[in-house]
């Protein structure tokens, strides 16, 4: 009788334990596909996973565990959330799986005492950017800048015509992308286009995004804002739409506003200069890192509607610039901010630690 083929622990192991879906799901599911050609892995946890990926259960984890790699090595996990850090240490310590825990910090606040309790005792730490990095109380062992896939947010040159196909009203729009929240700037755009729209006709603002029943007060307020001051035919609220809309969304925006107070990297500055659009862009999250101030776009201060008026203006009153700008954020999406170079420095990082003693 043929001998049964032993299990071997995958290489890498990608727990995929959140309820809802996020930045931390965006970034692991752009970035897995790369990762699958370069090295064995799974994802534990099958939510909002597509296509021809290794998922596993908790049993079928523990039984792949139990060997080593193939090559004898140590397999890594690498959590991006405090219950993937949680589950990684019961599986260390408690099951006593030879695991390397690897733990991505993106948070720009001061973390808990409990965050600080998990990754104090996690083997490397990633942080997507020296400023994300310098809010944790032990040093990162490597800093790597999330990336975007070039494909999936193609270079749109012509925005006249993308514009028209989304039937929404003028010819030119500036777009501001994320949970309709404080948090994201979203009254500081509306005041600031409720300042700026009557001097560009042609301008609509448009507002994309999900509002949660705990935000709707606040919706509402900026509605009725919009309302008093008789602009609300040049606002456009898209809401939550699909993810595969995005990118013809992007494409189509003169202008985006990523003007979070709070940010842990933001993606919408890839999304939207890998699309060709140029951005504002406040000064939190990994803006300041991507955005070169008056290239791709311009950094304004956080909380400062001014700001945002000012340049959307500068902006706006000359088109050619515009696309000017637009053409170097894409130059400098694929120059450094790649999914590919992500991935690529991931599947570095990993395997100097799983060598690592």
């Amino acid at each position: 009788m043929q001998e049964k083929e032993k299990k071997v622990s995958p290489k890498l192991i990608l727990p995929n334990l959140g309820r809802r879906f996020s930045g931390v799901t965006s970034t692991m599911l752009q970035t897995l596909p790369h990762q699958m050609k370069a090295i064995p892995l799974v994802v534990w946890g099958g939510a909002f996973v597509e296509g021809d990926v290794p998922v596993v259960r908790l049993g079928e984890l523990l039984r792949m565990t139990r060997e080593t790699t193939k090559d004898g090595c140590v397999s890594v996990y690498h959590a991006r959330r405090n219950i993937e850090m949680f589950w990684g240490l019961i599986l260390k310590k408690l099951f006593r799986r030879k695991l390397k825990l690897v733990f991505t910090s993106t948070a720009q606040r001061k973390h808990s005492r409990y965050t600080r309790f998990l990754y104090h005792r996690m083997d490397a730490i990633i942080t997507t950017s020296d400023r994300a990095g310098s809010f944790l109380d032990r040093p990162a062992n490597y800093v790597i800048p999330h990336g975007i896939d070039t494909e999936a947010y193609p270079f749109v040159e012509n925005k006249a015509q993308a514009w028209a196909r989304l039937n929404l009203p003028g010819s030119r729009g500036i777009g501001i992308f994320g949970r309709v929240r404080p948090q994201k700037g979203v009254d500081l755009f509306i005041e600031a286009m409720i300042d700026a729209l009557p001097r560009f006709p042609d301008f609509t603002a448009v507002i994309v995004g999900k509002t949660t029943p705990k935000h709707e007060p606040f919706e509402r307020s900026l509605k009725d804002r919009i309302a008093r001051a008789g602009l609300t035919e040049r606002f456009a609220w898209l809401g939550e739409v699909d993810f595969g809309e995005l990118p013809s969304l992007y494409g189509a925006m003169s202008i985006v506003a990523s003007v979070s107070r709070v940010e842990g990297f933001g993606l919408t500055c890839l999304e939207a200069m890998s699309s060709g659009t140029p951005v504002i862009a406040s000064r939190t999250g990994g803006f300041e890192l991507v955005v070169r101030d008056g290239i791709e776009g311009y950094l304004v201060d956080c909380d400062s509607a001014s700001d945002i008026r000012a340049h959307f203006v500068q902006m706006a009153k000359y088109p050619q610039k515009l696309e000017s700008m637009g053409r170097s954020a894409r130059e400098r999406i694929e120059s450094a901010f790649t999914i590919e170079r992500e991935a690529a420095d991931l599947v570095n990082a990993y395997s100097e630690v799983s060598r690592s003693g």
